[in-house]
């Protein structure tokens, strides 16, 4: 140290890693990347003017903006009639798949940079799904994700009613060793890159308006977090002192006894429990005007198929339904025509029709949101809700 102490030892500094992009930013659909991108710009120094420009922002805008005016006031009208919180969920531009590569300079912001030129990436999960795809298979491209160090998953309850298994793709592809150099500098990279240890470094963030098993499992298998995992959550003062105080109606939880180990078991017992249980008594009381509401299609098939084998009187509405399918159904119900209407809550998340007619009403299981039960309860009052009843199935796994 004294022979050398005088002499520039040039040591390379390991402050690299394999690729540029470090942050990756995922969400539901395009006006929220809009909302998201345009709170980016504003809050980044080489993005304001005279001195800073942003790139491609025309770009942006017609591709991802809310529109014109007179759609802007079409929206707010039509979404507004729901509530606000529909408005704030569908305004503008609602497509699901989307990807922005955003380059940051010093003097300027570059949108729709390639993602090897990108430091952040703002896309949805079937966005990036197309191109990182599943192990196997061909044109797979993952390099641009290997160095990644934060992700930021927004609106968690939002994506789930979309497809949850594109979201885990992505999170899987992170961080992997890359199968080209892509211009690395070896000598700069940090040793946890070099160890293969680089996903323990990842920060992984999940905002969702409500807690749910998939995000708790997402979280817990590809978070990867070495520090461990940091859950907060707001107390729910509860949704059935929602319900109208005015209706008049027999509501009962029906829990499934005794209870399940797997949810494989739970889900049969459900589906046995509904149709001994619930559906038999339907059918012995004769029974019409009921609305059976299903959290997803794959239940929806399970009733299909019961329903058909029994004969019964029923039409369906699911978000996999045409505008006049759905127009269809809703007016056989309505008149009596048919007596059972079964709907996901998938499509009442994205439509939220305010069905009339229903004079019963069976929740096959909790629903995910927790403004659903009160506001499919308060269907009701739209027809006469004298010896209405509601009925919710329920098994400790749903708690």
């Amino acid at each position: 140290l004294k022979k050398n102490k005088d002499k520039d030892v040039d040591v390379p500094a390991k402050d690299q890693g394999f690729t540029r992009c470090k942050v990756v930013v995922l969400l539901p659909c395009k006006n929220s990347a809009w909302r998201f991108i345009k709170t980016l710009l504003a809050l980044t120094p080489s993005a304001q003017a005279p001195k800073g420009r942003v790139d491609s922002l025309r770009k942006l805008r017609e591709g991802f903006g809310p529109g014109t005016k007179d759609e802007r006031a079409s929206d707010r009208k039509r979404l507004l009639a729901v509530g606000q919180d529909h408005f704030e969920r569908f305004e503008g531009n609602t497509e699901d798949h989307f990807r922005v590569g955003i380059g940051m300079h010093s003097k300027y912001v570059r949108l729709f940079a390639p993602f090897y030129a990108s430091d952040i990436i703002v896309a949805s999960p079937l966005g990036l799904k197309m191109i990182v795809k599943s192990p196997g298979d061909k044109g797979r491209e993952t390099d641009f994700l290997t160095s990644v160090e934060v992700v930021i998953i927004d609106q968690m309850d939002y994506l789930q009613m979309q497809n949850v298994e594109h979201l885990e793709t992505v999170l899987a592809a992170m961080n992997h060793s890359p199968f080209k150099s892509r211009g690395a500098d070896f000598t700069r990279l940090r040793d946890p890159y070099l160890d293969n240890l680089h996903k323990f470094t990842r920060q992984t963030v999940m905002v969702s308006a409500v807690a749910t098993p998939e995000a708790n499992a997402a979280m817990a298998r590809l978070g990867f977090g070495l520090r461990g995992l940091v859950k907060t959550c707001e107390a729910h003062k509860g949704s059935i002192r929602k319900v109208l105080p005015t209706l008049h109606l027999r509501a009962m939880f029906h829990r499934i006894l005794p209870d399940r180990a797997s949810l494989e078991e739970v889900d049969q017992a459900r589906f046995d429990y509904f149709k001994d249980k619930l559906y038999g008594r339907v059918k012995q009381t004769a029974q019409t005007h009921l609305l059976v509401v299903v959290p997803t299609y794959l239940e929806y098939v399970k009733l299909r198929a019961l329903f058909n084998k029994e004969g019964a009187s029923w039409v369906g509405c699911t978000e996999y339904s045409s505008i006049g399918d759905v127009a269809r159904a809703r007016s056989e119900f309505f008149h009596g025509r048919k007596e059972v209407l079964v709907i996901t809550e998938r499509f009442h998340f994205y439509h939220r029709f305010r069905l009339r007619g229903v004079h019963h009403m069976i929740f096959y299981a909790p629903p995910l949101f927790p403004w659903i039960y009160p506001e499919l309860v308060n269907l009701l009052s739209l027809a006469d809700d004298s010896g209405a009843s509601v009925a919710v199935i329920y098994a400790r796994q749903d708690a």
